[in-house]
């Protein structure tokens, strides 16, 4: 597989390999796709992943499950709004040990 890297990412990666954790720019990519094949394993699972650890890649996840549901519900703004709400407030909630 050839994959085509714009130049200002080919930098970051030469600087990877320069650093010594990889030893070559393959070994950096391979990394890259193996930790992102988990988070997309984790996330099919249902397992949660931290907001700072691929938040957008879990919501895609999701979103995607809802739409290949079938269920749909309409919501006001409010309803919207107040399940925001809580989803922030969720969010940063101090997590039990």
């Amino acid at each position: 597989m050839n994959v085509a890297i714009p130049d200002s990412l080919q930098k970051f990666i030469e600087e990877q390999v320069r650093s010594g954790r990889y030893a070559n720019p393959d070994a950096f990519v391979a990394e890259l796709v193996r930790t992102e094949a988990e988070v997309f394993e984790r996330a099919g699972r249902g397992e949660p992943i931290a907001l700072d650890e691929h938040f957008g890649r879990r919501l895609e996840v999701l979103l995607d499950e809802a739409e290949k549901s079938g269920d749909y519900t309409e919501v006001t703004k409010d309803e919207f709004d107040a399940m925001e709400r809580e989803g922030l407030e969720l969010a940063h909630r101090p997590k039990s040990p």
